[in-house]
């Protein structure tokens, strides 16, 4: 993931602190029984040390990322609406686990000019073939692009409004407008709570203000963007840790962190940091 991501130069930890933001739409009484899930953005995991005689699972595979995560940023369903017969397959060769899939929705819904009501019957045939996911089946989230400005607000929302309910769907807003009037963004904040959607919090080093720390239902849905070989990113995991923390005190029913690490190097040692100090 792109989005956000610039040099650390002159950035400090001061430019990484996250705010305490009120919840609203947390219950408000502890969860003792958090639900944590960790995952990148492909199982390719570990490919490069795939061999010729690797025993089963092989590295690089989705039954071998599994062992290691416990969830996806499934960007596949993107680019192309996955026939049955693949899903099934994915979900099979992680049967014997707590794994999720968390796809993202269609590009021909969310790209291909406004996320509008015409949207409404490619959604239903994208949510329809999801279902081989059945209970793998986790979070799913719609981009809208960074093209779509604040005032297709309401289109968006009646686009939400026609889906089957109920759906579990996190939205990713990019364009800065919908975070430049804080009463405006509360309000769109309400009209998703109201609708049982959730409200994705993407983490980048260069866009702040995506940094929005709003849930609107009980599901935390982060895409962390980081180098992963710079101890301002250690910084952030730490400030996650203490949000995650009270955030769980207040309530959240489960969160989905999902690292996007730019240094292969040190991709494993971060992932182990991440790991270690998000565990709840």
């Amino acid at each position: 993931m792109e989005f956000g991501m610039i040099p650390y130069d002159g950035l400090t930890k001061e430019d990484f602190m996250l705010p305490e933001t009120e919840q609203p739409f947390l219950p408000g009484n502890k969860n003792n029984a958090p639900l944590f899930y960790l995952g990148l953005s492909k199982w390719t995991y570990k490919e490069e040390e795939k061999k010729k005689n690797s025993p089963y699972p092989q590295p690089g595979t989705l039954p071998y990322y599994a062992k290691h995560f416990n969830a996806i940023e499934l960007n596949a369903t993107h680019y192309e609406i996955p026939s049955a017969d693949k899903i099934t397959k994915w979900r099979q060769s992680v049967e014997d686990s707590n794994f999720q899939f968390c796809p993202k929705w269609y590009k021909g819904i969310s790209h291909a000019g406004k996320v509008d009501l015409h949207k409404t019957g490619l959604a239903k045939q994208f949510l329809q073939s999801m279902e081989p996911f059945k209970e793998k089946l986790g979070t799913g989230f719609l981009q809208v692009p960074d093209q779509s400005p604040v005032e297709d607000a309401e289109d968006l929302l009646r686009f939400l409004r026609s889906l089957p309910a109920p759906l579990d769907l996190s939205i990713e807003l990019r364009n800065a407008g919908w975070f430049a009037d804080q009463a405006r963004f509360s309000s769109l904040v309400k009209s998703l709570n109201s609708l049982g959607k959730g409200l994705v919090i993407t983490d980048s080093p260069g866009r702040r203000d995506a940094v929005h720390m709003q849930l609107s239902n009980a599901t935390a849905f982060i895409r962390f963007n980081a180098q992963g070989d710079h101890e301002l990113d250690l910084f952030r995991i730490d400030e996650w840790k203490k949000t995650l923390r009270s955030w769980y005190r207040q309530g959240l029913e489960k969160c989905y962190f999902f690292l996007h690490i730019h240094s292969r190097e040190f991709e494993d040692d971060f992932i182990s940091y991440a790991r270690h100090e998000l565990t709840f």
